[in-house]
């Protein structure tokens, strides 16, 4: 019997009618679940007072100026006094028994994440190209370890968690923030799987395809390169990672804009980041079948 606290967090922008075809499903299929945070990002299309009216026990924390889905999901975080955090995007719903099958791998103390099997998509098969590369993995029967937990499909240990503080906001709005936390986490000797029995269904519909591709794009690029510069510390990928740049902007003259985007961010960092294993070690260790 798991005797541990579990909080679903689910970020949503203008997303009611996303709430609306899947919020029951999440409820129906999370018995283990003690609350159900949706953080109204400064909608105007009435989530507020729908869930109001429809979902009463649900915790509704309500802004009044939109701030993205990086430091949404750390404010509902911080708010939240589970053991165990599950985030979901409001374009996901998850089938039957998903947490039964994920909660077991948390046996293991050092286990930070588990990220669940989206029935569409697949484990980040990831790889060094001069900066960090992932596609999907082609093999899913069995469960992996995971170079990081999906920010809207995955549960967390909140006491890990907030050893590594959480999200970083130099990512925010958003992109990458996932992917740097779970990196971070491995970095640290923590380790995260990806269950094929763990499933949930994301139909991609989310708030964030609502904007500008051309700046989501940007944001993309300029958010990659942060996690890079952040966390990527082996000599030689360094080196290798300042060729790739050179490279690329030799062929694609625009990226400095990217490159300056970046850096700006980069250089407002804090203290210096310190990990326990290297990037071999890490990359190593992932991708691999447990």
């Amino acid at each position: 019997m798991f005797n541990k606290t579990i909080d679903i967090v689910i970020p949503s922008y203008n997303g009611k009618h996303l709430l609306q075809k899947h919020l029951s499903e999440i409820v129906k299929n999370s018995p283990q679940v003690n609350n159900i945070i949706i953080v109204d990002d400064a909608s105007i299309d009435g989530t507020e007072e729908w869930l109001k009216k429809e979902f009463p026990d649900v915790i509704c924390l309500h802004h009044s100026k939109n701030i993205g889905f990086t430091r949404a999901v750390n404010i509902a975080a911080k708010y939240s006094k589970a053991d165990f955090l599950v985030l979901l995007n409001n374009d996901v719903h998850p089938l039957k028994k998903y947490l039964d099958n994920a909660l077991k791998y948390f046996d293991d103390e050092d286990v930070f994440a588990v990220t669940f099997n989206e029935e569409n998509s697949s484990w980040p098969l990831i790889s060094w190209t001069g900066k960090i590369n992932y596609t999907r993995g082609e093999d899913k029967s069995l469960p992996r370890y995971s170079a990081w937990a999906s920010g809207g499909s995955a549960v967390f240990r909140k006491s890990i968690w907030d050893q590594l503080g959480g999200l970083d906001e130099i990512y925010a709005p958003a992109y990458w923030e996932d992917i740097d936390i779970g990196y971070r986490a491995w970095k640290q000797g923590y380790k995260i799987i990806w269950d094929n029995h763990a499933t949930v269904i994301h139909e991609h519909e989310a708030s964030y395809s609502k904007f500008d591709p051309n700046y989501i794009n940007r944001i993309k690029q300029r958010n990659e390169l942060l996690f890079n510069w952040l966390n990527i510390t082996d000599k030689k990928l360094v080196n290798d990672h300042k060729n790739w740049i050179m490279r690329y902007t030799i062929t694609h003259p625009g990226y400095i804009k990217i490159i300056f985007s970046a850096l700006t961010r980069y250089l407002l960092q804090g203290e210096k980041r310190h990990f326990k294993l290297s990037d071999k070690e890490v990359l190593f260790k992932v991708n691999q079948p447990i």
